[in-house]
Formats: C-alpha cells, structure tokens, sequence
C-alpha cells in the first residue's frame, strides 16, 4: 500500500484479479488436504437410550419416600458401579468387543478405552442419556441396550 493513494473498490477488485493465482491455488491446496483427511477419518456411530425415572405414585402419607436425593446425586453413584472394570468386562466379553486389542493389550486400558466411549448425563428432571460411541453401528446399540438394562435394574 502506498500511503496517501486512495484506494476504491473498483482499484481493490483490479488488484485482486491481478494476483487471483495467489488466491486461487492455496484455497484449491488447501480443499485437497481437508477432502484427503478427512477420507482417512473411521466413522462413528453413537446410540442413545434415554431413562425416565418415574417419581413414586403411593401418597407420602401412605408410604414415606426412602429415596431423599435427586436423580443427578444416585445417577452419580450408580454410574459408579455400573462402569466398574468388572461390568464393563464383562460386556466386553459377553459381546466379543475390541477382539485385536484384547489379544495383543492389557484389560484394564481396553475398560478405560471403553469407558471413554461411555457418556451419562441427566436430560432434564427425571430423565438421563446413556450412549455409547463405535465404528460399528450394531455394536453400538447392542452395548447402549446392555448399559441401560443395568441402569434399569440399578434401580434409580
């Protein structure tokens, strides 16, 4: 830029068509290498399951309450138990999961693994997600399924 010059749209445009190579290229090399990595990307499949945890029916003054805490507070030691080594393993062999790293790694870092793809969050009131994240889509819902029939039978 020279100082003083003014510039207008018109002398912007001119310049930019002037050097359109510059413009041009790096986006052109730029959309290549996101298409190429992107096509080296597994996709994955993530299944929901959503719990509604229904509040007693019996009046209070009929039966007292013995649950005292929301569901976020028993969703948390619940969670804890429902994600221990010992249950996820057991879904990991129950389901024939992470088959090659189960030849070649240890377990505990394939339940951490698994854990990791584990995601349990209260929606809204009453309610609670459980999902499970895979590259196969089957899989992931066979899992989903199992970890929200323990939750179920957790009893919230």
């Amino acid at each position: 830029m020279i100082p003083g010059k003014q510039y207008t749209p018109e002398l912007i445009l001119q310049i930019a068509w002037r050097r359109k190579w510059w413009i041009i290229l790096p986006a052109i090399a730029v959309s290549v290498a996101v298409v190429a990595w992107t096509r080296t990307l597994t996709d994955l499949y993530r299944s929901d399951t959503i719990i509604l945890v229904v509040p007693q029916q019996v009046p209070e003054a009929y039966v007292k309450s013995t649950i005292s805490t929301t569901v976020a507070d028993r969703l948390q030691s619940i969670s804890q138990q429902i994600l221990s080594r010992t249950r996820l393993e057991r879904i990991i062999l129950d389901l024939n999961l992470y088959e090659q790293q189960r030849k070649n790694g240890i377990m505990e870092d394939i339940v951490d693994g698994m854990r990791s793809s584990i995601d349990v969050q209260v929606v809204k009131g009453d309610s609670f997600r459980v999902s499970f994240t895979n590259e196969d889509p089957r899989v992931a819902m066979k899992v989903t399924e199992r970890l929200g029939s323990l939750f179920i039978d957790e009893s919230l």
